[in-house]
């Protein structure tokens, strides 16, 4: 069957039409998803930082949970001494920048003591979501007997 003349170009009308819906539908699905590994990844991290310092040992002294915060950043508490690298980008324990990790020990020496660790305004940079920075804390009852 063949089509008038006048009619050539609707089928590449049509489907430019459909693709100025489809395709910010698709880039918006992949950006939310991108933007779930990152927060699933940021609680992760913070997660495993919250374990190690619920049962060991928290230094209260200068550098306070230093090796929780280590394990936070690099997974390992020695952090960069043995050569471990960051496991995500951006997480630092610069206090102030992008990406800073800190822990915190709360009532010491009670039985209601805590431990919190925090990845404060961690950046994301997507297709079509503005750059938003993300702050995420996990706190645990912190096991350590005193």
């Amino acid at each position: 069957m063949r089509t008038p003349s006048r009619e050539r170009g609707q089928a590449m009308i049509e489907s430019a039409l459909i693709m100025m819906v489809v395709l910010p539908v698709l880039i918006g699905i992949v950006d939310l998803g991108q933007f779930l590994y990152f927060h699933q990844s940021l609680s992760e991290r913070v997660r495993a930082g919250t374990r190690y310092g619920a049962v060991h040992n928290f230094n209260n002294g200068i550098g306070n949970g230093v090796e929780a915060v280590n394990v936070a950043i690099y997974n390992d508490p020695a952090g960069a001494a043995n050569g471990a690298t960051e496991v995500l980008p951006y997480l630092n324990k610069n206090a102030g920048t992008d990406g800073y990790v800190f822990a915190v020990l709360s009532n010491p020496g009670t039985e209601d003591a805590r431990i919190s660790v925090t990845i404060e305004n961690y950046p994301y940079s997507f297709w079509l979501l503005p750059s938003p920075r993300r702050t995420i804390t996990e706190t645990e009852p912190y096991e350590v007997v005193p």
